[in-house]
């Protein structure tokens, strides 16, 4: 713990700061206490990152779902203000070091700790994904060594990073060495993306290095992706079971019950799951906790000269530049006899003519007041869908051209036909062949492609997208009437997105049908596309998926 810096805020809500804990990518990180006495630990948001209405949309979004997280081994969010001027998270405090401090402070852990680690990080990891939420960027610095176990701590607010005021300065969303190789590459991201990024966690407690080597991040990105990791100081014991961890391909990763099954009754047993040393530093954290909560506020009470009639400054009225400041009033001494009474200044006038002169102040610009325009990102993690049926528009096709060069085989053996006949048979090779060049063409149209993330909706064609930010939407869901199944949005402002020539939007009940769900495959491919749709929009559309509005 460091002492409050002045450029430092001492409230935060109804939390008074008392010291500073460190700083990440998100903002300052303190320590706060309650005004009933319960400590918790606050992060603050960047100045920069309040001010992108983006950001401002994904963290409220990300903090609600963060809530709903239970479970023994995570560091509960019990407070935060998405809305303030700079927005805030307030979480449990757990009094000790992070899992990357202790290794390099103490060496690699002993097997047994490992696998007591494990454990809890595994039972952490079970209940954030039954929160509908990924981790994404578990790492030695996210897990903090409690006395009684370890704490899971940033999840789901790291999804909230993903914004332009991060990338756009070439950070990554992530850290290198505990990324998936499905991170790497920018494909799907989802639960067994944590299960690697725990197996290289697992590795760093019980060697000291990362599975990947510590060189440089792009050298640390191509060894994810395509070289084995290095489990060679690895101890027997848990070899098979960080292999598993790290499997290339997601589907071979374990889940985090398989790796509770494996690793057996390993819970942490009160302190004693940690060596000595590290145990002695947690004591430490404590009695240093206990003596900064406990100890006397500095007086923070308004002056009592001030007068109660003035009216208060507040975000939407400012005193005007050119007010003088009011004057001090020194309160009169009581003489032992009677004396002239001493001068008194004006105090009562100050503050009146303050008051006459207080304006609206100048709306600051920032991103809100200047209606950015909100963007989808690309290459932000989230499911792809994509139309197909050219298999089967090719066989159409081909069908249509076989009967066609069948039909002029017969014409040609049966010579000349009736005029009426002759019509007909025309009209049936107009219909043909009109038939066939329709199915080549869905041939050679690519496939219309649609990517849900945390941004929004992006559809995209022959290199034309269109983009629907959540922030537009109002109400998202799955419509399926037992033949095909669609993507329907509704958006804020009553309209519905209009349909281009490469990309149709029909309406449906005051929405739009946005794009088509397993339309080309059969029923069991159109429930298992609905099924993920439905899986994807309850984790990035939450407060705007339908069955979450019921």
């Amino acid at each position: 713990m460091q002492p409050l810096l002045a450029s430092d805020p001492t409230r935060v809500g109804d939390y008074r700061l008392l010291a500073r804990l460190g700083r990440g990518a998100m903002g300052g990180v303190y320590l706060g206490r309650s005004r009933g006495g319960r400590v918790v630990a606050v992060k603050v948001v960047r100045a920069d990152l309040a001010e992108d209405p983006e950001f401002r949309e994904r963290f409220r979004r990300e903090v609600h779902a963060a809530r709903s997280v239970g479970g023994f081994w995570t560091a509960a969010v019990v407070n935060a203000d998405p809305t303030a001027e700079q927005p805030w998270l307030a979480t449990e405090y757990v009094p000790g070091p992070t899992l990357h401090q202790a290794v390099v402070d103490h060496g690699p852990l002993p097997e047994a700790t490992v696998r007591s680690l494990a454990a809890g990080l595994a039972e952490s990891l079970g209940a954030i994904h039954r929160a509908h939420l990924v981790h994404r960027d578990l790492k030695p610095a996210n897990v903090l060594l409690g006395p009684d176990g370890p704490r899971v701590i940033d999840f789901g607010i790291s999804r909230a990073m993903a914004g332009n005021a991060l990338t756009a300065t070439g950070m990554f969303l992530g850290t290198p060495g505990f990324f998936s190789p499905e991170q790497t590459l920018g494909t799907e991201v989802g639960p067994p993306s944590d299960v690697f990024s725990l197996g290289a966690v697992l590795v760093f407690a019980a060697t000291g290095t990362g599975p990947f080597g510590e060189e440089s991040t792009a050298a640390l990105l191509y060894r994810v992706v395509h070289a084995e990791a290095d489990l060679s100081r690895v101890s027997d014991g848990l070899r098979p079971l960080l292999a598993a961890c790290l499997a290339k391909d997601p589907a071979d990763r374990p889940t985090p019950g398989d790796l509770l099954d494996r690793i057996g009754e390993s819970s942490p047993q009160g302190n004693s799951w940690l060596p000595p040393a590290i145990s002695d530093v947690i004591a430490q954290h404590a009695t240093q906790l206990q003596q900064t909560a406990n100890a006397p506020l500095p007086d923070t009470s308004p002056p009592q000269q001030v007068p109660a009639t003035p009216r208060p400054a507040t975000r939407s009225y400012t005193q005007a530049q050119n007010a003088a400041p009011p004057a001090p009033v020194a309160p009169a001494p009581v003489p032992p006899a009677p004396v002239p009474p001493a001068p008194v200044v004006p105090a009562a006038v100050a503050p009146e003519r303050m008051r006459d002169k207080i304006v609206p102040a100048r709306p600051r610009q920032t991103a809100q007041n200047q209606h950015p325009v909100a963007r989808v990102r690309k290459d932000n993690p989230g499911p792809v869908f994509a139309t197909g049926g050219r298999f089967r528009a090719a066989m159409s096709a081909l069908i249509c051209g076989l009967i066609m060069v069948g039909a002029y085989q017969v014409f040609q053996s049966y010579g000349r036909l009736s005029t009426e006949n002759l019509a007909i048979f025309r009209l049936g090779m107009l219909l043909l062949a009109a038939s066939m060049f329709w199915s080549i063409g869905r041939v050679l149209l690519p496939s219309l492609r649609l990517k849900i993330n945390s941004d929004g909706l992006l559809i995209s064609r022959l290199g034309l997208t269109r983009e629907i930010p959540w922030s537009q939407v109002n109400r998202v869901d799955v419509v399926d009437n037992g033949k095909r199944a669609a993507l329907v949005v509704w958006l804020a402002n009553g309209s519905k997105p209009p349909s281009k020539w490469w990309h149709r939007a029909p309406a449906y009940r005051g929405g739009a049908r946005v794009f088509p769900i397993g339309a080309t495959g059969g029923w069991l491919t159109r429930r298992q596309e609905a099924r993920r749709a439905r899986t994807a929009l309850s984790q990035y559309a939450y407060g705007r998926y339908s069955t979450q509005l019921q």
